[in-house]
This record gives C-alpha cells, structure tokens and sequence, in this order.
C-alpha cells in the first residue's frame, strides 16, 4: 500500500513539472497591436480636469519566468508619453484605511488599463481587474526600516468623500475581438 502511495505522489509530481516547462497551448495573437481612445473628465477643489489619450499596446511574446506556464505578454503604454496619470498626491495625510495611521504619502491616480484586457487575450489574469480605474495608493511606514505600500480602487463615491474628487465623465474602449491561432 505504501508503494502505490508514493507511485502515485511520483506521477502527480512529474505530471506537475510537465505542466509547468512545456506550459499552456498558448498561441500567438491575430491582432498583435492596437489603440484604445480614453477620457476621464474629473473636478477637484472647483476646477475641472479633461484627460484624453490613448492606450497603445501591443503583444511582446511569451513568458514562462511565473511558473504557470507559458503566458502571452503585453505591452502597454499611453500615446502622449505619459508614464502616469496622477490625479491627486500628498504627504503627511492620514489613511483612509486606517484612521489611526498618518502616511507617509498618498496618490490617486488613473490606471489605464492592461494590455491583456484591451486585446481580449482569454487566458490572461487580469479580464476582470484589468479595465481602466481610479487607483489609491497609501504609503506609511511600520518601523523605520519597514515600509508599506497598499493600492486598492476606490468608487466615485469614496472619491468625492474623502478627497473632494468628482469623476464627470470616464470613458474607454472596449477590448478588440481578437483570436488566438
């Protein structure tokens, strides 16, 4: 009995480690580019804010460094040159997580989106959390050796309470109809 255990323990490892090196099916992408329009229209203490841009991405080949395989890979980035759209920054603030906490410095910023939910790549991680968003970033620091970051989305509601913020208008593509051959 304890033979056939760990013959079956053997195989269920091997198999694992086949999975892994030789990876999904993974297949190249039809379109392998694309432009997607956005608009975000916000107002923040009285004045009113226009971004429009547009989120080039573009495929960039596999990945097998995860450990899940082999992965498409996307590269995105914003047409203006824009690395980041920041919407809001300040330091010395209290946490909107944690009353209780002062951070060491706060941002607010405008995610655009990943390339893997523009180009409608099925098997990637991020389909449902890779839409464009409002982004929140705290940072405070636990010792003086140790500092945290923490990022979440906060809605339209959270952005007007706690930072006066009123999103106007958000606007951005929807992922292409891509295949994968």
């Amino acid at each position: 009995m304890r033979k056939s255990t760990h013959k079956v323990a053997l195989i269920s490892i091997i198999s694992l480690i086949i999975i892994v090196l030789c990876g999904c099916d993974q297949s190249s992408p039809t379109i392998v580019n694309g432009e997607f329009p956005i608009h975000f229209t916000y107002e923040l203490n009285g004045n009113i804010y226009d971004i429009e841009d547009t989120v080039i991405c573009e495929f960039s080949g596999f990945d097998v460094s995860g450990g899940f395989g082999k992965m498409r890979t996307w590269d995105e980035y914003l047409k203006s040159g824009t690395n980041r759209i920041s919407i809001l920054t300040a330091k010395n603030v209290h946490s909107v997580l944690d009353s209780a906490r002062v951070d060491t410095e706060i941002e607010i910023f405008l995610d655009y989106g990943q390339g893997d939910y523009y180009m409608d790549d099925p098997n990637a991680s991020s389909l449902t959390h890779g839409k464009p968003h409002v982004c929140y970033v705290e940072t405070y620091d636990a010792s003086p050796k140790e500092r945290h970051h923490y990022a979440t989305a906060l809605t339209d509601k959270q952005l007007q309470e706690y930072f006066g913020i009123k999103i106007i208008n958000f606007t951005f593509s929807p992922p292409i109809d891509n295949t994968f051959k």
